[in-house]
């Protein structure tokens, strides 16, 4: 597994202390990717991501995350594209790569297919794009939800990552979300996006998440 985290300005403003911010979190999930790390900055600060690497495909550095297409994207993923080959193959006439990761093959599919690309990908993954072009955010998670993706809207600040305790430290105050509680004791699960901690929400399996213009929309 890796872990991913991140941090972006809804509005397109300058983030407070982003540097520090994208550092506690990756601390806070670093047990996810004894291999390797990164942090990424957006030119304004407002927005970055934070990557901790399990490396499976791909061992080179040049495979390290957060990872640049060469198309002004960022990307933080945890998961695997089983995939990945096929989509190597069929665009590779239209995308300059540069590793053989599976990673890449998902910036490549958002290249051409925007936030359709998920239809393109089999496999089990969380991932955060950053669109600089188009001034975006595009998340997603794979059909089962095998890999966690746990969010919360700070005024205008939208957290992101792979475990809740990583957004913990933002929270103005931790609180138990009673009514998760009461499924989780229940159905040994909580329905829906409600997570433990009040303010937290997960992103379900098979949805996919935007940040463009000022407003955040989830669809499945």
């Amino acid at each position: 597994m890796c872990g991913i985290a991140g941090c972006i300005n809804i509005k397109g403003q300058e983030i407070d202390n982003l540097k520090t911010k994208l550092d506690v979190m990756s601390r806070l999930i670093s047990h996810r990717g004894p291999d390797g790390d990164g942090i990424w900055q957006a030119s304004n600060n407002a927005a970055g991501f934070a990557h901790r690497r399990l490396s499976i495909i791909d061992l080179s550095d040049s495979a390290s995350q957060p990872m640049q297409g060469s198309n002004e994207t960022v990307i933080t993923y945890n998961g695997e594209i089983y995939n990945y080959k096929e989509i190597y193959d069929s665009l590779n006439s239209t995308w300059q790569f540069k590793t053989k990761s599976d990673t890449e093959c998902i910036l490549a599919a958002y290249a051409k297919y925007n936030n359709n690309c998920v239809d393109q990908l089999r496999g089990m993954f969380a991932f955060s794009i950053w669109d600089e072009k188009n001034n975006k955010l595009f998340c997603a998670r794979d059909r089962f939800g095998i890999k966690p993706f746990y969010y919360c809207l700070l005024g205008e600040v939208f957290y992101f990552a792979s475990e809740p305790k990583a957004l913990l430290p933002f929270l103005d105050e931790i609180r138990t979300n009673k009514t998760a509680l009461a499924e989780y004791l229940t159905f040994q699960y909580t329905i829906g996006q409600k997570t433990l901690f009040s303010g937290i929400r997960q992103l379900l399996p098979g949805h996919a998440l935007t940040i463009s213009s000022g407003k955040l929309k989830t669809w499945r």
